[in-house]
């Protein structure tokens, strides 16, 4: 697969995910997408100092800024800005983010409030950003009360993503991204599920490109959800399994438990309370621990499930002030359910 196109039926927003295998190809799609139009790139000190993508880039257009989750506030978007009126950009030029979900989510949110909105193309470094972040459109960054509680709704104008910048990843950051595919399995694939469990983990090599040709198929499942529900009134909740949970367990870890392994402990949370509630057996939870284990994630989670349950209350998923989850029934079903206060 070459590319997946994203139409939302209640925006003129449409945008195309591309596929490439190296940089070459990459450079040269994304120099036709530029064209004759002034762009800054936005990346972090890590993508700019180990990705062999920046060898032929001017310094004068690029912004790097301070890697992890810590650099997703307020600073970081007045830098962005600051960048962009320094450049003189105007509203039809764009901004490029290079990078992972926390680039991608500030450079993303940025470019939908300056000049009250001009393009962005997302370029996603990490496996994590590829199936999720850069696709549906939500951007935002952290505040003191939780995770992305502050953004906005924002499509991009492209994504364009490379097998070659996995190359650069780090054992656990391929695991973040792997777990978000798996949550799609549970989600709606027992496909995909059942595809993702086949993976060869032994061979480094042969690991990232069957994880790169499955990031088709995952993205192909939040594209359907995000297309039939952009703003979250429905089933695109379900994309949240597991983030309930999730996000407070980064948020109280101080995100020293990265994005994909603190959903993967969340999923299973979850699944531990569908369980209690009766709405799925034990032999869910055992195809859901055997998958993470098949990819030696690890579930171990040393925060008090009652201070997890209390950082839970900031989050922005709430219906009427109570705490609405997402829970499994069985792989490729999950379903609502709202917590009684």
């Amino acid at each position: 697969m070459n590319h997946i196109e994203i139409n939302i039926p209640a925006s003129p927003k449409n945008y195309t995910i591309n596929f490439y295998q190296n940089f070459e190809a990459l450079e040269s799609q994304l120099a036709t997408l530029l064209q004759n139009r002034k762009y800054i790139i936005i990346t972090d000190e890590n993508v700019f100092q180990k990705s062999p993508f920046f060898r032929d880039t001017k310094r004068e257009n690029i912004l790097v800024l301070k890697p992890g989750e810590s650099s997703k506030n307020w600073n970081s978007i007045d830098q962005i800005l600051n960048f962009a009126f320094d450049q003189d950009l105007g509203r039809q030029d764009v901004m490029v983010a290079v990078g992972g979900g926390v680039v991608g989510d500030m450079v993303g949110f940025a470019s939908s409030v300056y000049m009250r909105g001009i393009n962005c193309i997302q370029v996603p470094t990490t496996l994590l950003a590829m199936v999720d972040s850069s696709v549906g459109g939500k951007t935002g960054i952290d505040c003191e009360y939780g995770k992305n509680l502050i953004g906005s709704f924002a499509h991009p104008e492209s994504v364009l993503a490379c097998r070659e910048f996995l190359d650069t990843l780090p054992e656990n950051e391929l695991k973040n991204g792997t777990c978000e595919m798996i949550k799609h399995g549970i989600i709606a694939s027992p496909e995909h599920f059942e595809n993702l469990l086949q993976v060869n983990t032994e061979n480094p090599t042969e690991l990232k490109n069957q994880l790169f040709a499955l990031s088709a198929d995952s993205i192909n499942i939040k594209k359907q959800v995000v297309e039939s529900d952009e703003k979250e009134a429905g089933i695109r909740g379900f994309l949240n399994l597991g983030h309930t949970f999730g996000h407070a367990i980064e948020h109280l870890s101080k995100y020293e438990i990265a994005h994909g392994r603190a959903v993967a402990i969340g999923c299973m949370m979850a699944a531990e309370y569908a369980l209690d509630l009766e709405w799925c057996d034990e032999e869910l939870l055992d195809q859901m621990e055997n998958i993470f284990n098949h990819f030696e994630v690890d579930l171990a989670c040393e925060i008090e499930d009652k201070k997890i349950w209390e950082a839970m209350r900031f989050d922005k998923k709430k219906l009427d002030g109570k705490i609405r989850l997402i829970l499994p029934k069985k792989i490729g079903e999950v379903d609502y359910f709202t917590v009684k206060s």
